[in-house]
């Protein structure tokens, strides 16, 4: 089953609406066009945005990821492990992040025409497996541990390239 995907090429019609001059401006044309699977690779590979491929046919992302001890550890060991999962789980997230994008929720509150508040909110959500460390020091109380996930070129296009 192929899949079609359908984009909107002009959009805003302006018919009647009079611009800041006064002049109406003419209703603008507006273009669908069917668009399939194999298009938007062609525009992804023609926009350089498909990660390199090594000699195995797979692409690889790398992530570092890093963090710190909490205050109140009982032992030095108990700190280096617990800073060493932080930076772990870091890395997982930020090649979840590349991988599937950041969804953000932003929100403003305005009362009596200044702003009350402004909250912005980043969220990641993703499945990453296989994902191996490839490089970890800890220096100066921050555990640093270089990520690298290897996908298959073919599975990367099905999952991702859209």
């Amino acid at each position: 089953m192929k899949r079609v995907l359908y984009t909107l090429v002009a959009g805003l019609a302006l018919a009647g609406c009079a611009n800041a001059s006064g002049s109406n401006q003419q209703p603008a044309e507006v273009i669908v066009q069917k668009v399939d699977k194999e298009d938007i690779r062609e525009i992804i590979q023609n926009e350089k945005m498909i990660p390199a491929m090594n000699a195995d046919n797979e692409v690889a992302f790398s992530a570092i990821g890093e963090g710190i001890p909490p205050l109140d550890t009982v032992s030095p060991a108990q700190a280096r492990a617990l800073a060493k999962r932080s930076a772990i789980t870091d890395g997982h997230r930020q090649l979840a992040a590349k991988l599937y994008g950041v969804k953000i929720n932003a929100k403003d509150t305005v009362k009596d025409a200044m702003l009350q508040s402004s909250v912005i909110e980043g969220r990641v959500l993703g499945l990453i497996k296989n994902a191996s460390v490839i490089n970890q020091d800890f220096k100066d109380g921050l555990y640093r541990v270089e990520m690298e996930l290897k996908i298959d070129r073919e599975k990367w296009l099905e999952l991702f390239a859209y």
